[in-house]
């Protein structure tokens, strides 16, 4: 399944997602190799078979109002650096794209560029949350995964003593746009009304304000890191045999706080956690998810390695709630509208109240009931 912005995750709201309705084989110089194609309005991705390993192809989609962005220099050169044991950053290559490479996937066109990466599975974790028992493996690795991944963004985050200057996160600036009343589907025009009834005003303007937060770098403005411009678990690429993995890195790289990066991968755990698996009953997998969530906390603050204090938690956990709700209104203006979001809602406007769901799973009231009244934001 895949993110509705695209980057091969998962869709932990239980919505239909595009590779449920939009896989297809590629053109035809590539049919023989391609694994899948897949895609949204956001981004198209293609996954081919190269030798043992494989190539994971990936371009904007038609509704996306920016390109790739580019890799500067000093982060190529850097990156290598970056590996530890279990985890490294793979930069994509440029490539040109064909008539039809993508099939019948939405793509801009011919000749728009793609992000060429070549790693070791056809799957990434996005894909085995969806589906962990076809995954054991990589499922019963997913907190250590997670784990080595921290340590690396960690890297990534303290490299620079002065960051480039990149723009803001994309995710959390489509966000800030649409609660500034810009909506740019008429779907995501209904979700604001909807969100307007169910979370009410106090509660976008707080959300508003989180994401500005995040564009400056620090709650206090003081600056910002580089930043792979948000950890998708959809990116994450675990190697066959749940060993190591592979992050796909450098199409939105940004500067703000380093909150964000780790904010909104946990925010994809919480998704899985408190609505897909709460909704299915699967107590272990949300369990999973909970230690996924704290293994990749571990691997970020975890003493040893230079640089200064990772990010206040509580800021963490906004990233993850902003992250949460990035998710609803990129389904709304990359695929589409479904009335499982009304019940999503729900669910965010008991974060907003209390961010730290997200890390520690929300209250529950005697009837079972979730509940975010009367926590640490009011």
């Amino acid at each position: 399944m895949t993110t509705a912005t695209g980057r091969d995750g998962a869709d932990a709201t239980g919505i239909a997602t595009t590779q449920d309705t939009a896989v297809t084989r590629g053109s035809a110089a590539a049919r023989d190799t391609a694994v899948a194609v897949f895609g949204t309005g956001y981004m198209a991705t293609r996954v081919l078979r190269a030798g043992p390993r494989y190539l994971w192809c990936r371009t904007p989609g038609p509704a996306r109002e920016e390109g790739f962005r580019p890799v500067p220099g000093p982060v190529t050169e850097a990156h290598s650096a970056w590996a530890v044991p279990g985890a490294r950053i793979v930069l994509g290559t440029p490539a040109r794209t064909g008539a039809g490479d993508y099939g019948t996937v939405p793509t801009r066109e011919a000749g728009e560029v793609e992000r060429r990466y070549t790693v070791g599975s056809p799957y990434s974790l996005g894909h085995v949350l969806c589906n962990h028992t076809a995954a054991p493996s990589q499922w019963a690795a997913l907190p250590a995964l997670l784990e080595r991944t921290g340590e690396v963004l960690r890297r990534v985050h303290t490299t620079f003593d002065e960051p480039h200057a990149l723009d803001e996160p994309p995710g959390a600036a489509r966000l800030a746009r649409w609660l500034s009343g810009r909506t740019v589907t008429s779907a995501a025009g209904r979700l604001r009304r909807e969100a307007l009834i169910r979370l009410g005003g106090a509660r976008l303007e707080r959300a508003a304000g989180w994401c500005a937060e995040l564009g400056n770098g620090t709650p206090t403005g003081r600056g910002g890191v580089l930043l792979l411009g948000g950890l998708a678990l959809g990116s994450v690429i675990p190697d066959p045999d749940g060993a190591g993995c592979s992050v796909l890195a450098g199409e939105e790289l940004s500067t703000g706080s380093a909150a964000y990066d780790l904010g909104w991968a946990i925010g994809e755990l919480a998704e899985f956690r408190l609505v897909h698996f709460a909704r299915s009953g699967d107590l272990d997998a949300a369990g999973r998810c909970a230690d996924a969530t704290d293994a990749l906390l571990r691997g970020y603050t975890e003493a040893g390695r230079p640089g200064p204090p990772g990010p206040a938690l509580d800021d963490v956990a906004r990233a993850a709630v902003l992250r949460v709700l990035a998710h609803s209104l990129d389904y709304t203006a990359f695929v589409g509208w479904t009335d499982r979001l009304t019940g999503h809602l729900d669910v965010i406007a008991a974060l907003l109240d209390h961010p730290m769901g997200t890390i520690d799973g929300l209250p529950v009231t005697r009837a079972g009931r979730r509940t975010g009244h009367k926590t640490e934001e009011q």
